[in-house]
């Protein structure tokens, strides 16, 4: 599994996103969160527990030139996935989902050869540290349903309205 080290310079900042201010964490070899906290404290709290014993600098013009490049130019950054290789495995699958569409848990589960492990897909996708660049947000229940969003309904909503217009 990949990790972060002090040598890749990590380094965060927070930026307003359509969907509301998000916390963006990068290092030399690409974006490892994206995230949309209900506060500034509540997100540094997630980053240090996702990433423990690496010491993030703040850098929030970096973070705002790489809000702008997703948000406003719509150019994809590069991304430094860390996780298991299964979860890894389901993070890939999302991001073959087109823009503006959607699938489910269960398409995706047998998109990794792997369809009877919907639970497990399911909690990969929720542990997914890159919201957006990684479209979680485009899964939904088998029945049409929203599902959850570890970020809230509200936002899963906006982002997939966004992505038709």
């Amino acid at each position: 599994m990949k990790e972060l080290n002090a040598y890749s310079k990590p380094a965060y900042g927070f930026s307003n996103t359509p969907f509301g201010e998000c916390l963006i964490a990068f290092s030399d070899d690409g974006i490892c969160a994206l995230t949309f906290p209900e506060d500034r404290e509540s997100g540094l709290l997630e980053l240090e527990r996702r990433f423990q014993n690496i010491k993030f600098t703040y850098d929030n013009y970096k973070a705002e030139k790489y809000v702008r490049q997703i948000f406003e130019l719509k150019e994809m950054p590069e991304l430094y996935l860390i996780g298991t290789p299964f979860q890894i495995s389901i993070w890939e699958a999302l991001q073959q989902i087109p823009k503006g569409k959607t699938s489910t848990y269960a398409k995706i589960a047998e998109v990794i050869g792997r369809p009877k492990a919907v639970r497990a897909v399911g909690s990969a996708i929720g542990a997914n540290p890159i919201a957006f660049l990684i479209p979680c947000h485009r899964v939904l229940r088998t029945d049409g349903g929203l599902g959850g969003f570890r970020w809230g309904l509200e936002i899963k909503k906006k982002m997939l309205d966004w992505e038709i217009k």
